[in-house]
């Protein structure tokens, strides 16, 4: 019995990544089954491939989250050379036969999960580098209340291969990645970043949403073809009809411009949350009622959706006038059921914790492109703080030519990163 790191016993081959062959490894003492990867014996000698190696095992050992696959120990064998032991996961991949594209609910419940577990680890300062449905695996778990027991499909993000914590005006020696999902900064060069992971982010919601990739051929013509082509919509390659809401989420993230993208994968998030609260409201509001007239249907699932969303939201005109806002905005602000219409936003007490506010609104309407902002609210020694995360859209509707959202989340004191709740 081969035995690693003296206390891991191998009991079979599970397959094979590009610098190791994995393992299913059994704990001596604890007898827990675990995941075990070994480098390679063509890379074993190779300083540099050796230091690849574990770099991944540290940074991914760093990580702690339910979307990504846990590394719970690595170092170096006298028989195997280096390792690591990952928890063991046992799934399908996210992409089979047969199972593209997907429905619109499934993909978006796939998306918004990878944008969590990229979220967390962006807060680390970390880059995953390689998103790709390859490394994406699906597993299933089962959540019981009182009432019922409800499975539910949880994603599981691999690989940390080519992840990393970059260094000022660090530039990359080659481009690494897989080219279909290389953000065209990258394939000039630059290094990987918060908005390339978001490109890939869009390029794996564009796959599963119309069962394609936004290019596809030579390595060469794809790479070229993220710098210089446009990206069919995806409506022209989906059979089923796709709202027009999603089709611009997945358009701004494979936007040619990093600066046009996502500005965090929380950004990503919650802009899909609410895709995925416009989508709800309308199947509650149309299920047996009969034939509605379209634009007035849409009109009153976009209220409803707006008005019953957990998510903080306020509509505001370029002079920061309130418009309109919804239940968890005027908790937010403490303006109780009497709301905040027709107050100036610099009258609120959110504008004392962001300066500059309103001329934030005003650059984001002229410049067409969204915008965020973050604050820290610090609320006595009993308490810990709050930091905001204020996301403002650009909106082709006068008198509300912005969309402001806000996120809150309680600052744990103990670390140099904020929590991951409110």
């Amino acid at each position: 019995m081969d035995t690693v790191g003296g206390r891991y016993a191998l009991d079979g081959r599970l397959g094979e990544g590009g610098m190791g062959q994995v393992y299913r490894a059994r704990h001596l003492q604890l007898g827990k089954a675990f995941a075990l990867k070994i480098i390679s014996p063509a890379f074993a000698g190779d300083d540099a491939a050796r230091a690849r190696f574990n770099q991944e095992a540290k940074l991914a050992s760093e990580i702690s989250h339910p979307n990504i696959v846990s590394v719970v120990d690595y170092g170096e064998d006298e028989k195997f050379g280096a390792y690591m032991v990952m928890e063991l996961v046992e799934g399908d991949s996210l992409v089979a036969a047969g199972t593209l594209p997907m429905s619109t609910k499934r993909a978006i419940d796939v998306l918004a999960q990878v944008a969590d577990a990229l979220d967390h680890i962006h807060k680390r300062g970390i880059i995953h580098g390689d998103v790709k449905a390859d490394n994406i695996m699906l597993t299933t778990e089962t959540s019981s209340t009182s009432a019922e027991a409800r499975r539910r499909r949880v994603v599981r993000l691999l690989d940390f291969g080519l992840a990393r914590r970059p260094e000022h005006g660090e530039r990359e020696e080659g481009v690494s990645g897989s080219p279909h999902y290389l953000a065209p900064e990258r394939v000039a060069g630059g290094s990987p970043s918060v908005a390339s992971d978001i490109y890939a982010l869009g390029v794996l919601g564009y796959l599963l949403l119309t069962g394609t990739l936004p290019f596809d051929g030579e390595i060469v013509a794809v790479l070229m073809a993220h710098v210089h082509d446009p990206i069919e919509p995806m409506a022209k390659r989906r059979s089923e009809e796709i709202e027009e809401e999603l089709e611009t989420l997945i358009a701004r993230a494979l936007a040619k411009d990093p600066a046009q993208r996502h500005g965090s994968a929380a950004a990503f998030r919650y802009e899909l949350n609410t895709v995925m609260d416009m989508l709800d409201m309308g199947r509650r509001r149309t299920r047996g009622s009969g034939a509605m007239d379209p634009a007035n249907a849409r009109e009153a699932m976009l209220r409803t959706a707006f008005e019953r969303s957990r998510i903080p939201q306020a509509l505001l005109s370029i002079d920061g006038t309130m418009a309109a806002s919804n239940k968890a905005f005027n908790k937010l602000v403490n303006a109780g059921e009497k709301g905040v219409e027709g107050l100036v936003v610099t009258d609120l007490s959110i504008a004392t914790y962001v300066p500059g506010l309103l001329r934030a609104l005003r650059a984001v309407h002229t410049e067409g492109k969204p915008s965020e902002r973050r604050a820290k609210v610090y609320r006595g020694s009993s308490k810990n703080p709050l930091e905001l995360t204020i996301w403002l859209s650009p909106l082709p509707i006068p008198g509300q030519e912005i969309h402001m959202f806000v996120r809150v989340e309680e600052v744990d004191p103990r670390r140099s990163t904020p929590g991951e709740g409110t």
